[in-house]
């Protein structure tokens, strides 16, 4: 008689239990249904993770792994926002991409200002700052190359602009003149060589530390090729410059 009693209340309570799932099931998909972010403008939760919280968040993770290993979703967990609020601010990942493009750019510029000297002296200085930027930014050349051949020709021109007001930043190191300052390729050949000569020590370094001397830690061993490359550069424009004389005297 217990027995039987057991099993009818086992009975109701299963009877209960699946008349209540359907309940459930509809209030959890009603509360998903609510946190799914709508079309339209952000509104005022969303508004708490802006534009530049998204840039922040996708550079924090470009710091740690290369781009092809920085999807769009991986960038919205990061920030903590719904992959939706990422695309309301950015219409492809090509322009979130060189939005951190500029962000690094200007962040890095902002405090690195290259000093009021003449032109030898500040192409001293932007050596210095290129070898240090490529060896801590590891991702930038990469995202600069992917931007150029980015789906979206708006990052497209717009990445073609900043590579070409890099190059008016270097002819002004050069004393061009006249019509040879419109045609010379030299401010070219100098961005390329300056960017070879940095990045390539930068991303070998595998290659490059086994071959160095033990006594030599990775510092000075920056330290010393950070100085050999501004020799290498400024000698090879000494005809034309006045040579820094603290790079004289390292001679």
């Amino acid at each position: 008689m217990q027995v039987r009693i057991a099993a009818s209340c086992a009975v109701q309570r299963m009877m209960k239990r699946k008349a209540s799932a359907p309940l459930a099931r509809k209030k959890t998909s009603t509360a998903a249904a609510r946190q799914k972010r709508s079309r339209g403008r952000p509104g005022a939760n969303d508004g708490a993770v802006g534009r530049e919280a998204i840039v922040a968040a996708a550079y924090q993770l470009l710091e740690k792994l290369p781009p092809h290993q920085v999807p769009t979703v991986l960038i919205a967990r990061k920030a903590g926002v719904d992959p939706a609020l990422v695309r309301y601010y950015f219409r492809n990942r090509d322009e979130l991409l060189f939005a951190v493009i500029e962000y690094i750019l200007a962040t890095w510029a902002a405090k690195h200002p290259l000093p009021d000297a003449p032109p030898a002296e500040r192409l001293s200085a932007h050596i210095a700052n290129m070898f240090e930027f490529s060896c801590r930014m590891r991702s930038m050349q990469r995202l600069m190359i992917d931007a150029c051949e980015a789906k979206s020709p708006t990052v497209r021109t717009r990445v073609r602009e900043l590579n070409a007001g890099a190059l008016r930043n270097y002819a002004q190191f050069l004393p061009l003149e006249g019509d040879k300052a419109e045609t010379s390729l030299e401010p070219l050949f100098l961005y390329i060589a300056v960017i070879g000569l940095c990045e390539f020590f930068a991303a070998a370094q595998p290659m490059i530390l086994p071959l160095v001397p033990k006594d030599l830690d990775a510092k000075e061993l920056a330290q010393r090729y950070e100085t050999f490359i501004s020799k290498l550069v400024l000698d090879g424009l000494r005809s034309r410059m006045e040579i820094p004389k603290k790079l004289k005297a390292d001679a």
